[in-house]
């Protein structure tokens, strides 16, 4: 990666300790930068994404190298929105991403690093206007599939407002629709499981259909569930998947009607939900983080847009634990991994106009009890 990085050598980014147990580096201090995506390579430096906050709305691309302790950044291209990335074999990144906005002509577009340049190309689809979430993954062989929203049919056909997918088979993409009722899809996250099958988390967010929804393939078809709103509707924005080691995915949601953040995952076969803490705010179109432990343990990051703070949530000892990372407005769209006993979390600080990474030892938490909320909303005694 250091050819890479010649064109952006000697830009260091200062950093700065936060409270008493996190780090917060000021990763690009030229504008917000909005839709994170973070990943760590196998060699210990993290990878970003994200989509500055200005005229331009240039997709950017971050990188803190473990040996320098330095974060560096470039330049992918203009004009774009809703990024998603990831890591080939070589630790090269891959990015997912629409154009800004949902007028006639939006396109989806998929970025990726060869060694020497950033390759971008517009993904070619029938389809007249592409937006919102993307969520992207590399199979075994370093081949994409990207999960998008569909927004506009072809010609006059109108409003599609469909989950799909586009795979590249090493001659062409080839698109698949998931979900088709009108809603489905807006946001999404992707994972790839050990038999390179796809599971897909996605929200529902018509009025008359609005459910958190999960989709997984078998290799030949697709089975489709309602995890809430079956009864009735549910409001949900800001879903974020992970798998764990066996494959068991997590779900981290937000609940915009009752102000909650939940998570959701499958245990001896069957889904458990649970309420995990309260916001004044859910931000829209916000994203949540949500990522594991090598134990299986989840880790949720939200952000409260009516406080203005971001904050991680976790398990321990069968509690839900809630801390701070961060205030003032920042925490809009934030992604969390974890590597080597140390979790990394990236947002943006809209309020002070920087895309920012905050870092800090799994044991190093400074946090307290969540109240045990009901999934409706209210507190157990």
């Amino acid at each position: 990666m250091a050819k890479m990085f010649a064109v952006a050598a000697g830009l260091l980014i200062a950093s700065a300790a936060h409270a008493s147990v996190w780090q917060i580096d000021t990763v690009d201090s030229s504008s917000a930068g909005k839709y994170a995506s973070l990943k760590i390579d196998r060699d210990g430096n993290v990878h970003v994404a994200y989509v500055t906050e200005d005229y331009l709305h240039t997709l950017k691309y971050g990188f803190w190298d473990h040996a320098l302790k330095r974060w560096f950044t470039m330049t992918v291209t203009p004009r774009a929105s809703f990024c998603s990335l990831t890591l080939d074999s070589k630790q090269r990144p891959h990015i997912s991403f629409t154009d800004p906005g949902t007028t006639k002509g939006a396109k989806l577009r998929y970025a990726h690093w060869d060694g020497a340049a950033w390759k971008v190309q517009p993904i070619p689809l029938a389809s007249d206007t592409f937006g919102y979430y993307t969520s992207i993954v590399l199979d075994k062989n370093d081949k994409p599939t990207i999960s998008y929203y569909d927004y506009e049919g072809p010609g006059n056909i109108g409003f599609v407002l469909r989950l799909r997918t586009v795979a590249f088979n090493g001659s062409y993409w080839e698109a698949r629709t998931i979900d088709d009722e009108g809603g489905s899809g807006k946001f999404n996250s992707m994972a790839i499981d050990s038999a390179s099958h796809l599971q897909i988390a996605y929200a529902n967010v018509k009025t008359e259909h609005a459910s958190l929804r999960f989709a997984k393939s078998n290799g030949k078809q697709w089975t489709l569930e309602k995890l809430e709103g079956q009864a009735e509707p549910l409001a949900v924005y800001s879903v974020a998947l992970t798998l764990d080691k066996n494959d068991t995915p997590h779900i981290a949601y937000s609940d915009v009607h009752n102000h909650l953040i939940k998570y959701a995952t499958r245990k001896d076969g069957k889904w458990v939900l649970e309420a995990v803490d309260s916001v004044n705010i859910v931000g829209y179109p916000d994203r949540n983080g949500i990522a594991v432990d090598a134990e299986g343990n989840p880790y949720l990051t939200y952000f409260d847009a009516g406080a203005g703070l971001l904050k991680l949530a976790y398990r321990q000892n069968g509690k839900w634990m809630v801390e701070i990372i961060d205030r003032n407005f920042a925490g809009f769209t934030s992604s969390v991994q974890i590597d080597n006993g140390t979790i990394w979390i990236a947002y943006a600080d809209e309020f002070g106009g920087a895309f920012r990474c905050a870092h800090r030892p799994l044991n190093g938490a400074a946090s307290e009890p969540s109240p045990d909320y009901a999934l409706g909303g209210t507190p157990r005694k």
